[in-house]
């Protein structure tokens, strides 16, 4: 299968204790066959799949398939059987994992035209990933969704207009994937409050959810945000994600 796929372990260390996340990111520019369907998607997802307009379907397969990559290499499993892990959506249509193992499992989804990016991560330790283009047509839109504090905060940085608009928003959509809210609650009460701009990536803070905080990089021209509990300390491997997916 032709799909670019970047596999990385990350470490959440914690002050009291340790646990392991797997990161996946995959890109594919073309149309996936439905032969390469039957060999990624479970039976249950098939019905789903077979429902979809055309051009939702390669993002939904892009997505499985990262999400998949993600599972197998958490559990190490080995050369993967993608079509036996099955990943259910539940009633606020997150992902969930329906395979038998030795521990609860959970994964967050994100993708955008052809890009996908997925963390298989125990239940113990949440985490959310978004990625969104970044693009000048979607600035009018996200303007009207952010806070006067937050266009302020914006404004005091050097940071890229679109790019950091961009970053606000999928900082919030990493969150609200944690609380599993989606964006069905007011964007205002995911603020953020304060933004720390480091060489590769920018951490940002929450108004009113203290104890989360979200990591955001650019890939290409993509913007991704990690959001994981505030006392966590996480690295990743920006650099080679930008490498092997578009560095800006």
């Amino acid at each position: 299968m032709d799909t670019s796929l970047y596999l990385e372990e990350l470490a959440l260390i914690r002050p009291d204790n340790r646990f392991k996340a797997q990161l996946s990111f995959c890109s594919r520019t073309y149309p996936y066959e439905d032969a390469e369907a039957l060999s990624i998607l479970h039976e249950q997802e098939l019905a789903y799949y077979r429902k979809l307009q055309y051009k939702r379907k390669h993002s939904f397969i892009l997505g499985r398939y990262c999400a998949k990559q993600a599972i197998s290499a958490y559990n190490r499993m080995g050369e993967p059987q993608l079509r036996h892990i099955w990943v259910q959506q539940g009633v606020f249509q997150q992902p969930v994992v329906m395979l038998p193992r030795t521990e609860p499992l959970q994964i967050t989804i994100t993708h955008c035209d052809h890009i996908a990016a997925a963390i298989a991560f125990p239940e113990a330790h949440p985490l959310g990933i978004d990625l969104e283009k970044i693009d000048g047509a979607n600035v009018n839109a996200i303007e009207s969704q952010i806070t006067a504090p937050e266009k302020q905060m914006i404004a005091d940085t050097s940071l890229e207009y679109e790019a950091a608009l961009t970053m606000l928003w999928t900082s919030k959509e990493s969150l609200s994937k944690i609380l599993k809210t989606g964006l069905m609650t007011p964007l205002p009460v995911y603020e953020i409050n304060h933004m720390d701009i480091k060489q590769d990536y920018v951490v940002t803070s929450y108004a009113n959810f203290a104890q989360y905080r979200s990591v955001s990089f650019r890939a290409g021209s993509y913007m991704c945000s990690i959001t994981l509990p505030k006392r966590t300390e996480l690295e990743v491997n920006i650099p080679e994600i930008q490498r092997l997916f578009g560095a800006p």
